[in-house]
């Protein structure tokens, strides 16, 4: 069986068993896989305390990052120290959110198992209760970095966010259907 298994190997070039393993574990050639191991668990508890994905816990953060680093650029430009009052603000609305997801991810989960119709009916509703959640996360915060972009740009704070509603009512006159 040994034999069978190094010769089906070496029919894609791999050297020996532990070539294979290195070829599907790749950090482990540079002792990498404690920070591996760390951070599949670290992602597995905020996916099963939170329901955030890898992927998404990644879009989450890069935008909470350019929210952080817009604010903070924007504020120069209006002459505006970094205070850590300020930073501690932007901390609060991180708490509030998870805070937010954690619960509607509890009711959830807790009826995520039954074959009951009304537990069947109360996880869709959590469900779609925690899907328009991180929907309106990712509003609020492309909303706060489009008024960090205006303040940059050197226009009012509302400018990016009033273009869109104009484009947004334009859109929505040419769908309704005329009388």
């Amino acid at each position: 069986m040994k034999n069978y298994l190094l010769k089906f190997l070496a029919a894609y070039d791999y050297k020996s068993f532990e070539d294979f393993l290195l070829s599907l574990f790749p950090s482990y050639k540079y002792q990498l896989h404690g920070a591996v191991i760390s951070l599949s668990v670290i992602s597995g508890i905020i996916n099963y305390l939170f329901g955030i994905t890898p992927l998404l816990a990644v879009a989450m953060f890069i935008a909470i990052i350019i929210e952080i680093l817009t604010g903070i650029r924007a504020s120069k430009r209006q002459g505006k120290s970094f205070e850590s009052f300020r930073f501690s603000r932007c901390i609060i609305k991180i708490l509030i959110w998870l805070s937010i997801l954690f619960i509607i991810n509890a009711f959830k989960r807790e009826f995520s198992a039954s074959n009951y119709w009304i537990d069947i009916a109360a996880f869709s509703f959590f469900n779609f209760v925690y899907v328009a959640s991180l929907t309106a996360f990712m509003v609020e915060y492309v909303t706060s970095i489009l008024e960090n972009v205006s303040v940059l740009k050197g226009k009012e704070k509302t400018a990016l966010i009033e273009a869109i509603q104009g484009g947004w009512q334009n859109l929505l006159l040419h769908i309704k259907p005329k009388q």
